[in-house]
């Protein structure tokens, strides 16, 4: 199935950092209360719908790492490891990159929320789950130097971002994830042209995470609603967001990892984050038909 195995479709000397790639923001969150839920399927179904980067978050509780978004609670972080396993198990071909760090620490009036999660406890499912002496990918010096032939070559099968290098096996990769409070509070029909207008202004020395979903807080136009909600009023401006960047060079030249909620919905988002990969040059020649005629028409 081309949404399980499309990377194989890229050339060889297509560096990581250039290439779109779908990733799901607050990948493990299926379960979770409506307030913390941002995708409907697990991240193996994420990875068969075409995701390839994970963003996880996570908190201690009780000596336990659970997933986490904000005060909501889902499932223990082992459950979601074990996902990651079958991957590696049933896709051997593909190459994904895992960020997965504390759940940021939360302000609320005079109060602090704290949600560290000890690296030991996530050191353990590594070791117990994705066969890290295989299969991590750490031997670079810098994230912009590799290319698929590096990966492809290594035979390491996933990447472990954390800024700080503060579990076993990860590497800093200069992930950028640019996030204004003014930017993703605004009403829909706002947002996605300041976002791009946003994007225009930004470097990145590693990684390019460009969120695509908005942020509802108290106190911004959109206020306080659930992510399932507020994805249902963007989804109208995603492919307008999208095809202006496809018509902008400079644009077109910088996307990375674009993210979003619910990206298993349907494959809009990803078709249209990976149409990016055409444009650029990127699709072997002799795939070239195929993995145009299976991502369809966009926008």
């Amino acid at each position: 199935m081309f949404y399980s195995s499309w990377m194989s479709c890229i050339k060889d000397d297509v560096k990581i950092t250039q290439l779109a790639i779908p990733g799901a923001h607050n990948a493990g969150t299926k379960g979770m209360v409506h307030m913390g839920c941002c995708q409907l399927g697990t991240v193996l179904e994420q990875f068969e719908y075409g995701v390839r980067e994970f963003g996880i978050r996570v908190k201690q509780k009780h000596g336990e790492a659970y997933i986490a978004h904000g005060l909501s609670r889902g499932v223990k972080v082992e459950k979601v490891f074990a996902d990651f396993e079958k991957i590696l198990e049933k896709y051997p071909d593909e190459f994904f990159i895992i960020d997965i760090r504390s759940y940021q620490d939360q302000k609320v009036g005079p109060f602090t929320l704290k949600y560290h999660c000890a690296p030991e406890l996530i050191n353990e499912l590594i070791e117990k789950y994705l066969r890290p002496g295989d299969y991590a990918f750490t031997g670079f010096e810098h994230i912009k130097d590799v290319t698929l032939a590096d990966i492809r070559n290594s035979g390491k099968r996933y990447l472990i971002h954390h800024e700080d290098e503060e579990y076993i096996y990860s590497r800093n990769t200069y992930l950028l994830e640019p996030w204004d409070a003014k930017i993703f509070g605004l009403k829909p029909e706002k947002f996605w042209q300041e976002n791009l207008n946003y994007l225009r202004n930004l470097e990145s020395e590693g990684f390019f995470w460009f969120q695509t979903q908005q942020t509802p807080n108290p106190g911004t136009e959109i206020g306080f609603t659930w992510p399932n909600k507020l994805d249902e009023l963007d989804r109208p401006f995603f492919p307008l967001m999208m095809k202006e960047i496809a018509q902008n060079p400079e644009m077109l030249a910088k996307i990375n990892i674009v993210a979003g909620d619910f990206m298993t919905r349907d494959h809009m988002k990803e078709n249209e984050i990976l149409h990016f990969n055409l444009l650029k040059g990127f699709v072997k020649p002799e795939f070239e038909e195929y993995y145009a005629k299976t991502i369809g028409e966009t926008v």
